[in-house]
């Protein structure tokens, strides 16, 4: 997995580089340097591939829907808490313009309301609710069959459901989960089950799925401004997931641990750091430097504090015992 972990490290550079030199206009961030890095959220369509595969074997591991949404909600939920109540108070001491949210806000935002409609303590939340949406589709799919075919097919007709309505100009569906995400996460989930299975006709069977969920994200419209980024992007990172040995990924492994930690805390922390900086005069240089070095280290800190495996384990048995209380217990009989 370091090569993985290798990715996720690509990934969340490209993210943080989008929102530090193309997201933002100069005279908000106080930057002089021309914007760059536009194409630089393909990040997060990484982000959701790795997802696709880490969760298909999450779901290969879990005997029932209780204990698989459980360990997933064990995974992302310590470290999200301490990401919003962090950013909360940070921005809240030191204020930055049309990102400051209230106290019942910020509470909002631990139980997900900023799903619903609450505005976010920092807008790359959006990408933990997606995930969400999703844990619920492949939980809802597993109760219907266990089988990879079945699932894969599952996810592929709600990503054509999904686009005959957009392009029918019903955008509805919209709410539910958006095409050019559901594929990115089928496109991770089959190069799981290609590892899973033993036999060399059922890998290129996956493979082949994987392969043409790549060129149906390019039906959805999302990557029209940036094809050559995306298709460069969308394919070394399905090729990287599918070897998983890539020495000059696999060395980025110990960044890619603390990946999601950096990914909470970089963004509107990272901009009141630039702001604060070159509002005092300092060069663009060290304005972005010190926001990406202080972000890494809120990061590592957060990794360690809570998503540390002993953290890990006892929110999983959280989840795992509410989700259990629902009686979310069942799944599909495992495929023989």
């Amino acid at each position: 997995m370091a090569a993985i972990d290798g990715l996720r490290a690509i990934a969340v550079l490209m993210v943080i580089a989008f929102h530090y030199l193309g997201r933002w206009p100069n005279d908000y961030t106080g930057l002089s340097i021309s914007p760059m890095f536009e194409f630089g959220w393909l990040g997060v369509d990484l982000f959701f591939i790795i997802s696709g595969y880490c969760i298909a074997m999450t779901a290969s591991r879990a005997g029932s829907l209780a204990i698989f949404w459980g360990r997933r909600f064990g995974r992302i939920y310590p470290a999200y808490v301490a990401g919003v109540i962090l950013t909360f108070f940070l921005v809240s001491a030191f204020g930055l313009p049309g990102k400051e949210v209230t106290a019942f806000q910020a509470a909002g935002n631990l139980v997900f309301l900023n799903a619903l409609g609450f505005p976010p303590v920092d807008g790359v939340y959006w990408s933990l609710i997606v995930e969400l949406k999703f844990y619920a589709i492949y939980g809802l799919l597993l109760c219907i069959s266990r089988r990879p075919a079945v699932i894969l097919t599952g996810m592929a007709a709600i990503f054509v459901i999904g686009l005959g309505l957009r392009l029918a100009g019903i955008n509805h569906f919209d709410r539910l989960i958006r095409p050019e995400h559901i594929i990115l996460f089928l496109i991770g989930s089959a190069l799981f089950f290609a590892h899973a299975v033993e036999s060399f006709s059922a890998q290129k069977r996956y493979y082949a799925v994987a392969l043409v969920g790549f060129l149906a994200s390019f039906t959805t419209g999302a990557y029209d401004a940036v094809i050559p980024y995306a298709a460069v992007t969308l394919s070394v990172g399905m090729l990287i997931i599918a070897s998983r040995r890539f020495p000059v990924f696999s060395m980025l492994w110990p960044i890619g641990l603390i990946s999601y930690s950096w990914y909470l805390l970089h963004q509107n922390i990272g901009l009141l750091i630039i702001r604060g900086l070159t509002g005092a005069g300092y060069g663009d240089a060290i304005a972005i430097g010190a926001a990406t070095l202080s972000t890494f280290a809120l990061a590592v800190m957060l990794y360690l504090a809570f998503e540390s495996r002993g953290i890990r384990r006892q929110a999983n048995r959280l989840f795992e015992g509410l989700f259990a209380m629902l009686r979310l217990n069942r799944f599909a009989r495992q495929p023989a």
